[in-house]
C-alpha cells in the first residue's frame, strides 16, 4: 500500500524572522497611533474612518504576505519589506500632520462655552486691520453677525456699518462702533446685545490677512460685482458681472468704497458677496475635505474665537458627511451719515459717524432672533 505523499501547506500570517516581524509591527505602532490622533481630531465623518481602518487592515494583510515563510522568494521580500518602510514614512507623516491640525484647533478653538451641535447660533464676526498681528488691540472695521441654523441649512449676514453711532455697554456713551475694538472684542459684543436685542453666542476676530490666506488656500472664489471699478489703493480691476478672485483681489475688493456713489453701503454688500462666496466654494466643492490642511493653515496665526473645538468639527464631520448646499441670506444695518462727538475722541471733536434708521435696525434683529430660535 503506498503511502500519501501529500503534506499541507502552512500559511504564514506572522512573517519568520525577528528583522521582519519588528519591521511589521513598527507598521502596526504607527498605524494605531495615527489611528488615535485621527479619533482625537474628530473632524471626519465615522464612514470616513471605518473607511480609513479597513484600507489599512487591507495592506497590513498584504506586506505580511509578503515577508511571510522561510521559503519565500528573496525579491518577494524585499518587496514587502519597501512596503512596510514606505507605508511607516507616509503614515507616519500623515500623524504629525494630524497632530499639528489637532494642536491648531485647540489653540484657535479654544472656548469655555458649552457645545451644542446642530442648534442654531450666533457668530459675530470682527475683522481688524492689524499691522503687528491678530493680538494687536485695534479697531473693529468689519462688524458682521453671522446666524447660522444646522437644522435649516440657512445662514443669514448681517452687517453693521462700522461708523454706526452706538451706546457702549461698558458706560453708556455714544460712540463710533468700531471705537469698541480698542476696548477688546467683549466691549463689542456687549454693546451689540444691549443695542440690537440679541444674544451673541461666539465670536471670530479676524485679520485681513486671514482673508487673503483663506482664499487662496480653496482655490479662489467667484463673486458678483455690481459695477466696473478699480482699486483706490492698487491696481486692481473688476469687471461688472462675474469675477475669479484669489486672496489680494477678494481682499481689496472686499476694502474699496471710494469708487461708489453708495461707498461704505456698498462695501458692506461687497463684503457679504466675498463672505457668501467662500462659504460656497467650501461647501460645495470638494475644497473642505481636498485644502482642508492649507484652510487651517490660512487661519491660524490671523484669527482668534471662543467656538469650541468640537462644534467646529461636528459642523465639519457633518459638511463633509452630507454634502448638502447652504441657503446663504444676507441683509444690512442702514442709517445717514451725520458728524457728531464721540466718547473716544472727546465732544468737541466731530467724527463722521452713521445714525442708523430704528426700523431697519428692529427688522435685522427680529430677523436673526427668528433665525436663532427656530
Amino acid at each position: 500500500m503506498k503511502r500519501s505523499t501529500n503534506k499541507s501547506r502552512k500559511i504564514h500570517i506572522v512573517p519568520e524572522g525577528n528583522g521582519y516581524a519588528a519591521a511589521l509591527i513598527a507598521l502596526l505602532f504607527v498605524e494605531a497611533l495615527f489611528l488615535f490622533i485621527l479619533m482625537a481630531v474628530n473632524i471626519l465623518p465615522g464612514k470616513y474612518e471605518v473607511l480609513i481602518v479597513l484600507i489599512l487592515a487591507a495592506l497590513d494583510f498584504v506586506v505580511a504576505i509578503l515577508v511571510s515563510g522561510r521559503k519565500r522568494d528573496r525579491l518577494i521580500k524585499s518587496t514587502g519589506m519597501v512596503l512596510i518602510f514606505l507605508l511607516i514614512f507616509n503614515i507616519g507623516f500623515a500623524s504629525s500632520g494630524m497632530f499639528g491640525t489637532y494642536s491648531v484647533l485647540d489653540g484657535i478653538f479654544a472656548g469655555t462655552k458649552a457645545p451644542a451641535p446642530g442648534e442654531p447660533f450666533n457668530l459675530y464676526i470682527s475683522g481688524i486691520d492689524s499691522r503687528n498681528g491678530i493680538e494687536e488691540t485695534s479697531r473693529s472695521d468689519v462688524n458682521m453677525i453671522v446666524t447660522v441654523n444646522p437644522h435649516n441649512r440657512e445662514v443669514l449676514l448681517t452687517s453693521i456699518p462700522r461708523d454706526a453711532y452706538v451706546h457702549l455697554h461698558m458706560n453708556g456713551e455714544l460712540d463710533k462702533l468700531t471705537h469698541t475694538g480698542i476696548y477688546g472684542v467683549e466691549e463689542t459684543i456687549g454693546t451689540v446685545e444691549d443695542w440690537m436685542g440679541i444674544d451673541i453666542d461666539y465670536y471670530a476676530r479676524v485679520d485681513f490677512q486671514m482673508l487673503v490666506n483663506l482664499v487662496n488656500a480653496i482655490g479662489g472664489i467667484d463673486v458678483y460685482s455690481d459695477y466696473a471699478f478699480k482699486s483706490a489703493v492698487t491696481d486692481w480691476t473688476y469687471v461688472k458681472g462675474w469675477n475669479h478672485c484669489t486672496g489680494k483681489k477678494a481682499l481689496y475688493f472686499a476694502r474699496e468704497r471710494k469708487a461708489f456713489k453708495g461707498k461704505d453701503q456698498q462695501r458692506i454688500k461687497n463684503q457679504q458677496k466675498v463672505l457668501k462666496a467662500i462659504f460656497k466654494k467650501i461647501t460645495t466643492s470638494d475644497a473642505l475635505l481636498m485644502n482642508y490642511p492649507e484652510i487651517l493653515k490660512a487661519v491660524e496665526k490671523d484669527m482668534q474665537t471662543d467656538m469650541p473645538m468640537s462644534m467646529i468639527s461636528a459642523l465639519v464631520r457633518n459638511q463633509l458627511d452630507t454634502g448638502d448646499e447652504w441657503d446663504i441670506k444676507r441683509q444690512q444695518v442702514k442709517g445717514k451719515m451725520d458728524q457728531k462727538g464721540t466718547w473716544s475722541m472727546g465732544p468737541l471733536r466731530p467724527l463722521d459717524v452713521c445714525i442708523i434708521n430704528e426700523e431697519s435696525l428692529k427688522n435685522c434683529a427680529d430677523r436673526i432672533n427668528e433665525l436663532a430660535e427656530d
